[in-house]
């Protein structure tokens, strides 16, 4: 009787275990990020991983080292995310929440791991395709936001487009303007490989 309980309990565990780590998908598209006050997107690579919890419509959405403008943010992820499937099949995401980074650089540990992030209404997945409107929260740079992938469900996740490449920090100045390895504390000024220049405060 013992050894039939001890089965049953494993079993029930096993099942558990299954359920909350079985489906996993990551999402790899152009991204489209807009910074407050810094003039034309900027479109680059991303990938977007959502994984299904154990509790019935709730998901966790990570935005694998997620970066802007040549400086890395880390991985952001968000949990008990509401996903909600509508009759044509499409997966609706929508929330407003602090998500937490990590894997990060000097900027992770500005913002103490954390991130104010919004999903907002009309993002939604099927199949191989992610399309998502994000906006992050970013203290001393302003609102960042970023669309990724694009709404257009019928090219079976096929994603058109050129990549702009030239849009990474080539050099950091002080307000001074000397010349620096990386950012200091107060305002930097970023020289970027397209010839254009932004400033970005450095709590």
């Amino acid at each position: 009787m013992k050894k039939i309980f001890t089965l049953i309990a494993m079993a029930m565990i096993a099942m558990g275990a299954m359920a909350q780590g079985n489906n996993e998908k990551t999402y790899e598209d152009n991204i489209v990020i807009t910074v407050a006050n810094l003039g034309e997107p900027i479109t680059d690579r991303a990938s977007i991983t959502i994984t299904e919890q154990a509790e019935e419509g709730k998901y966790t959405i990570k935005l694998n080292q997620f970066s802007f403008i040549g400086m890395l943010i880390g991985d952001v992820t968000m949990t008990d995310v509401q996903g909600d499937d509508d009759s044509e099949g499409f997966t609706n995401y929508a929330t407003t929440q602090t998500a937490t980074i990590t894997n990060g650089a000097e900027i992770q540990e500005m913002l103490g791991g954390k991130i104010d992030v919004t999903v907002k209404e009309g993002s939604r997945s099927k199949g191989d395709k992610f399309y998502a409107l994000i906006s992050l929260t970013v203290p001393g740079v302003g609102d960042v936001e970023a669309v990724f992938g694009d709404n257009n469900f019928g090219t079976d996740g096929i994603s058109a487009g050129t990549i702009d490449q030239n849009a990474k920090v080539a050099a950091v100045y002080t307000l001074g303007g000397q010349r620096v390895n990386s950012m200091v504390r107060g305002i930097n000024i970023l020289k970027l490989t397209n010839g254009k220049t932004v400033k970005v405060m450095n709590k």
